[in-house]
């Protein structure tokens, strides 16, 4: 399904990508890899006042409409391409791939319009002529203007369109590398690993062992339910904060000095023992790594603005 809309709008997007190949924000011009969430309640201790319905938006977000045409027409050139694949429209599969677009593509025009809001609130704006460059390389890129408007005719949009669109990706990535910037390629990161087991009484009896002399990795070969981790005596490698899928097994990393072993760690995946191998205060985030905590970064960031948005849907969904 977001194949078919990348190669719909793909036209659209020449905006650089950030440092550590990062994807763009969500955005209606290119569904990207950064997880887009269902708009979130507005938390209570900010209570949400009625907003004034428009007959012609798709939503309203903090005041300002979003238009339905534009919302439309993003639905007619996603279904244009469903048919342009041979795909009957009334089929449940299309069907099903419609309804799930129509949700992505007014989450990420809900989403476009807080970006756009917090960036006029900062100061950040996309020049006439910066817009112009860009376009220009689009042309280019396509093999001059007369191919260009064919890809876009294509694709069922205009040149206004496309400038419309493009604009929008520009803005949200600048916006996006500021909130790169606070994400370092260095951070304190801990070498650990751990052993994982379903009873508490079993994770008792595994930290006796080692507390009397047994190796902890020779136990978490024998005894770790860690599929993964297990083969190499559970070993996690190195990683900073923010990465591991238990926060309870990282924060008891981080809480270790070199050599130390853990109580007894509950989780939701069971009872663990966490050994600490190395620290580092300054080391290399790995690329993988690094790219994990920009998108935790931005989703972050995203779902701020949303938590804090007055969002009223319009659009049939």
């Amino acid at each position: 399904m977001l194949a078919v809309l990348a190669l719909m709008l793909g036209a659209c997007d020449a905006a650089p990508s950030a440092p550590g190949g990062v994807p763009a924000v969500p955005t209606a011009t290119l569904p990207v890899g950064v997880p887009v969430n269902p708009q979130p309640n507005a938390p209570a201790s900010q209570p949400v006042q009625p907003l004034p319905s428009a007959p012609d938006a798709a939503a309203i977000v903090n005041g300002v409409p979003i238009p339905l045409d534009a919302y439309q027409r993003q639905i007619d050139q996603y279904q244009a391409a469903l048919v342009q694949q041979g795909l009957n429209l009334n089929s449940p599969e299309a069907q099903a791939q419609i309804t799930q677009l129509r949700q992505l593509i007014l989450d990420n025009l809900i989403d476009d319009e807080l970006i756009a809001q917090e960036a006029a609130r900062q100061g950040v704006s996309v020049s006439d002529a910066e817009l112009d460059a860009a376009m220009q390389q689009l042309v280019e890129a396509a093999g001059g203007q007369a191919a260009f408007e064919q890809t876009l005719a294509a694709a069922g949009q205009t040149v206004d369109d496309a400038r419309r669109l493009q604009r929008t990706q520009m803005l949200n990535n600048l916006m996006r590398d500021r909130v790169l910037q606070s994400v370092g390629s260095q951070s304190e990161q801990v070498h650990a690993r751990h052993i994982l087991v379903d009873a508490p009484a079993t994770a008792e009896a595994l930290l006796a062992q080692i507390q009397n002399g047994a190796d902890f990795g020779e136990v978490a070969k024998q005894s770790s339910m860690d599929a993964l981790t297990k083969p190499n005596g559970g070993d996690l490698g190195w990683f900073p904060r923010g990465v591991l899928v238990s926060r309870e097994v990282e924060d008891a990393a981080f809480a270790l000095q070199p050599g130390q072993v853990s109580p007894v760690i509950q989780s939701e995946f069971g009872y663990h023992l966490v050994q600490t191998l190395e620290r580092d205060p300054a080391r290399q985030v790995d690329p993988d790594t690094l790219l994990r905590l920009q998108q935790q970064a931005i989703e972050q960031w995203l779902n701020k603005l949303r938590a804090a948005a007055q969002v009223q849907r319009l659009a049939p969904q």
